[in-house]
């Protein structure tokens, strides 16, 4: 045999199965990387590898698939069963009657505070006439209550005194309006205002008649700052003294001086003087006090 066509000796083929095989089946996986849920959708973390990644729903999602924070029950529509519609219109007719009886309270208390306040103000109004007729109050007690009595007479003297400050100087502007309203006719050429027409700011004695001894200070303050202390009146010392010095004013008078009659005219035209002066001196007072 030719020395070429020996065979050659070769190692022997090993039995055991392929190491990648074996890896597989019996060795560590490999290490899986998670990607974030947002890449994803909100099925959420998937595995990356060589292997293609699989959107796989989130555990115990069923059928449907519900947005998070929400629950299949607050999605389906509530159905009330008739027991409960029965409940609510008791409850809003519960409801409608309460409100009806409060309504009903405050009506009923507004007409007796009105009812009482009808029948204090009658109380007093009888009271009033027993003590002007000259009569005594008596209490719950019946005992004569002279406390009570005094106090309503009182009251009867400022009532009767402020009725006439009012009477008294509503006269006096009445007898301006119609002093003005004669000296402004420019058809009438007579003389036709005397001394006793012009309205002067006092009140004459009693019994006699108005002249330029009655025209002082004290008596023009009386007559012009009494009436301020009237229950209501608005008007202060200084507005009432203001407005009489413009009044006053001779420049004012001018027309009132042409429609006096010759025999008064000096008298009237002195007066006014004086009336001025009374004014200035009161006005002082007042700016000092």
């Amino acid at each position: 045999m030719h020395a070429s066509a020996r065979p050659q000796w070769t190692p022997p083929q090993s039995k055991q199965p392929p190491r990648g095989n074996i890896s597989m089946l019996f060795g560590t996986p490999r290490a899986v990387k998670l990607m974030p849920a947002s890449r994803f959708g909100q099925f959420g973390a998937v595995a990356t590898g060589s292997r293609t990644p699989q959107l796989t729903p989130p555990r115990g999602a069923g059928y449907f698939v519900f947005p998070p924070g929400s629950s299949p029950a607050a999605a389906l529509p509530q159905i009330e069963s008739p027991d409960q519609r029965e409940e609510e219109a008791e409850r809003q007719r519960q409801a409608a009657l309460d409100e009806a009886y409060a309504a009903r309270l405050v009506r009923d208390a507004a007409l007796r505070k009105a009812r009482l306040e009808v029948e204090e103000v009658e109380a007093r109004k009888g009271e009033i006439d027993w003590v002007r007729s000259g009569g005594i109050l008596r209490d719950a007690q019946g005992n004569r209550d002279y406390a009570k009595t005094e106090a309503i007479r009182e009251e009867l003297r400022l009532s009767e005194l402020e009725r006439v400050l009012v009477e008294r100087w509503a006269s006096y502007e009445a007898r301006w309006a119609n002093l003005v309203g004669k000296a402004g006719r420019v058809r009438e050429k007579t003389r036709d205002v005397r001394f006793e027409d012009v309205p002067w700011p006092v009140c004459p004695a009693q019994g006699r008649s108005m002249s330029l001894a009655d025209l002082t200070v004290d008596r023009v303050e009386e007559f012009l700052l009494a009436g301020l202390k009237v229950r209501g009146c608005t008007v202060t010392k200084k507005e009432r003294v203001r407005g009489s010095l413009l009044r006053w004013h001779p420049d004012k008078m001018t027309g009132v001086l042409a429609r006096v009659v010759d025999a008064d005219l000096d008298a009237v035209r002195q007066g006014i003087s004086v009336v001025v002066l009374c004014l200035q001196q009161l006005n002082s007072r007042v700016e000092s006090t």
